[in-house]
């Protein structure tokens, strides 16, 4: 089965997922390994100049959705702002 991995960054205050230029950020197949955060776990993904990755991560998991269709799951994370200063949790 093949995994596609797709980040969606969610803004304090509204409802609207923002999203990237790619369907999905990550694909891998059962032969390949993907750490997928949990609920709860805090993200940091920065933009990239090449295209992949327009809208900057850095937040909290708020959900994940995994939708299996015809050999294929399609993994949906959110990711939210939240109200914690970075530096508590990040060591740089």
């Amino acid at each position: 089965m093949k995994y596609g991995i797709d980040y969606r960054y969610l803004k304090k205050g509204t409802t609207t997922l923002a999203d990237n230029t790619r369907q999905v950020d990550v694909e891998v197949d059962e032969k390949q390994f993907a750490l997928i955060p949990n609920v709860g776990d805090f993200v940091d993904i920065p933009t990239e100049t090449d295209d992949i990755r327009e809208v900057a991560l850095r937040g909290k998991v708020k959900s994940r959705l995994f939708h299996y269709l015809l050999g294929y799951c399609y993994v949906t994370i959110v990711v939210e702002d939240f109200d914690e200063t970075w530096s508590t949790i990040s060591p740089r």
